[in-house]
């Protein structure tokens, strides 16, 4: 078929886009443009086969034979098609506004950048599509490496060399969990195909444990609280471009992981699945926003909002499973389409954002908002597209994050009918109202994101000095500027896709989701039945937009002249802006019992008593998890491994004596 030829040509031009990057290292001008090109082609390529799959059917060719494993198929159903696409749009922008990007690193292994960027897009797109657990091990951990390389890249930074080591240990960590929930699925199914093992005879203790090491297994990958550590420490020191893959695309593998387990293997389970999965992410949520509005580094900002937009998939997914408990699988379909959706939502505002961050990074050479500032006039085109990639993060209508969103909402609306009784009731209401603090906060946080960076005077000289980027990185941004909007307005295509998704597995129903035309979206479930019009909403405000240029216009324009802005006769500067600091300041305060916020205030006298001081302020909080998990762990594992050295006397005689102590210990319990 059309698309398993797609499929082996992405396969193949990634993997020449690797190969390109080594043999061409001496030239880094045609390098930078040949591997980043083929990556653009292996993604278009990808995006191709995904929709051919949509169009003619689902599709399985072997790959290869093991000698001990058997056959490795890639089975490109409309699961891995779907997310075939997310990662295909993507991995495409990135690709194209990676040559304008990676022009500084010319010197500085562009060569060893290109190849695992290749190598990185090549693992993705296997881990969506290998049907065979211990192959889909192998290249999940491939994909970990090569991320690791990336994020890695520029090692002079000891910053950057502690993400790395923080993100190599605990995608390593999730991954133990990952292949302890394939050997119990394997157990029971007496293979490792993935055929074979959504037919696995498990024992109601045995699912339980696929569940949550899945839970946890993937959730470390995806930046889930509370294993989301190594996100905000390993998106900022990547390149930009890399940044928006993992944020975009690498973190859903971790919900691709989910999906097949959730949806493909496991099936319908206990209700406190849905409840677990459900904490969890609105927790992520909550302090993933909150973490994001503290921060005063815009990488680091947009990775903790990718915790927030992760804790919104997670609530949709939990409803999901919560819906199916309850017997309820019409909107179970609901909430599983919401989750896809947002996932592919996410994608391409959150690659927006940060090739926005990575183009304001160039121009200046700073991520820190307090030196930043009037970058508007500078960067019209980036900061056009960077406001578009805020309102959809921020769920406003008519952007894509709003319909996904408000596809959440209905699925917390109708939680009762899963939950059922006075707790359900409950539970609902306080989801609903956390989920819609988030998107408050989250609003706030873009809010200064954007002023603080684009709006106002420059703050520094690097600011002042800012140049719009090349054509070549604004083609992107723009293309998944109107994405955003074309979603928005139109999001018909993807959610009649996702009916074929989610068509066939248990416990869940989309046969009356979504049936009506384009302009409107109907959820035909019980107990109630919600309906959303986005032309009429954008009708609403076409005419509220036609009232005021009309009374503008009948009350006449009175005399426009360019002057100062009025400060009782004093010309501005920019100490009279808003910093980051004092703009989140508020939510701090409201929020102090969480942030713990410590305050750091340095007084500078000058010779004068009356005249010459400088005030310097300096705002830090508390990482409750930090302090409350991370930090007795880790000097729990200290404190173990200090003591275990003692056993390591260097006499021969004693370490004959340990493993002739083991011997007897197994001895003993072999025939016990």
């Amino acid at each position: 078929m059309i698309a398993s030829q797609f499929y082996l040509s992405a396969l193949g031009v990634l993997f020449l886009g690797v190969v390109s990057a080594f043999t061409l290292r001496p030239k880094e001008r045609i390098l930078n443009q040949v591997a980043h090109s083929l990556a653009a082609l292996g993604n278009i390529l990808a995006v191709l086969c995904a929709i051919f799959i949509f169009v003619q059917g689902e599709v399985s060719l072997p790959l290869f034979d093991w000698l001990v494993m058997g056959t490795v198929t890639a089975r490109l159903d409309y699961l891995s098609a779907f997310f075939m696409l997310v990662m295909g749009v993507a991995g495409a922008a990135a690709s194209i506004y990676a040559p304008g990007y990676c022009r500084e690193y010319y010197g500085r292994r562009l060569w060893l950048m290109a190849a695992s960027f290749n190598a990185f897009l090549l693992s993705m797109l296997l881990v969506f599509t290998v049907s065979h657990a211990a192959a889909f091990i192998v290249v999940w951990e491939t994909m970990s490496l090569t991320s690791f390389l990336l994020v890695n890249h520029e090692w002079e930074k000891e910053a950057n060399r502690r993400a790395a080591f923080v993100y190599l240990v605990m995608t390593h960590v999730g991954t133990v969990l990952i292949i302890s929930a394939f050997l119990l699925l394997a157990t029971g199914a007496g293979g490792f195909d993935f055929a074979l093992l959504k037919q696995a005879n498990l024992s109601g203790f045995e699912r339980n444990a696929v569940f949550l090491c899945a839970l946890l297994g993937f959730g470390t990958k995806a930046g889930m609280i509370p294993v989301h550590v190594w996100l905000p420490k390993a998106h900022p020191a990547a390149p930009s471009h890399v940044s928006a893959l993992m944020s975009g695309v690498m973190i859903k593998t971790a919900i691709y992981g989910l999906c097949r387990v959730l949806l493909d293997f496991l099936g319908p389970g206990p209700l406190w699945w849905g409840e677990l999965l459900m904490a969890l992410a609105i927790v992520s949520c909550v302090l993933g926003v909150l973490y994001a509005l503290m921060e005063h580094d815009l990488k680091r900002l947009l990775a903790y909002c990718s915790v927030d937009n992760i804790g919104i998939i997670l609530l949709a997914m939990g409803a999901g499973l919560a819906f199916s408990a309850g017997g309820q699988p019409a909107l179970a379909g609901l909430a599983w389409t919401a989750a896809l959706f947002h996932t592919l939502n996410h994608a391409l505002f959150k690659s927006l954002l940060f090739f926005g961050a990575g183009a304001v990074l160039q121009a200046t050479g700073t991520k820190d908002f307090e030196v930043l500032g009037g970058l508007i006039k500078k960067m019209p085109y980036t900061a056009f597209w960077f406001l578009i990639g805020s309102a959809a993060i921020s769920a406003l209508p008519p952007f894509n994050g709003f319909v996904s969103e408000w596809l959440t909402f209905q699925a917390l609306f109708y939680l009762p009918a899963g939950l059922g009784g006075i707790g359900g009731r409950v539970a609902s209401a306080i989801l609903i109202a956390l989920l819609g603090l988030t998107g408050a906060l989250a609003a706030a946080c873009f809010v200064k994101a954007f002023g603080i960076t684009f709006l106002a005077k420059p703050r520094s000289e690097c600011a002042a000095r800012a140049a719009e980027a090349p054509k070549a990185m604004l083609f992107p941004m723009g293309t998944l500027a109107l994405l955003c909007i074309g979603l928005g307005i139109w999001p018909q295509p993807v959610l009649e896709m996702l009916k074929a998704v989610l068509a066939g597995y248990r416990g869940v129903s989309t046969a009356g989701l979504m049936t009506s035309h384009w302009f409107g979206l109907t959820v035909e479930a019980a107990p109630a039945a919600g309906v959303l019009g986005v032309p009429v909403l954008l009708a609403l405000l076409a005419a509220g937009a036609a009232i005021a240029l009309a009374a503008v216009h009948f009350n006449g324009r009175s005399p426009r002249r360019v002057a100062e802005t009025w400060t009782c006769g004093i010309v501005p500067t920019p100490r009279m802006e808003y910093t980051a600091t004092g703009f989140s300041k508020p939510i701090r305060t409201a929020f102090a019992a969480i942030l713990r916020p410590q305050r750091h205030k340095v007084v500078e006298e000058g010779g004068n008593g009356y005249f010459g001081r400088r005030l310097a302020y300096h705002v830090s909080i508390h990482y409750v998890l930090n302090d409350k998990l991370y930090r007795p762990f880790n000097a729990g594992v200290i404190k173990a491994a200090t003591y275990s050295k003692k056993l390591q006397s260097g006499s021969l005689q004693v370490y004959i004596g340990y493993i002739l102590a083991v011997m007897i210990v197994a001895l003993a319990w072999s025939v016990r």
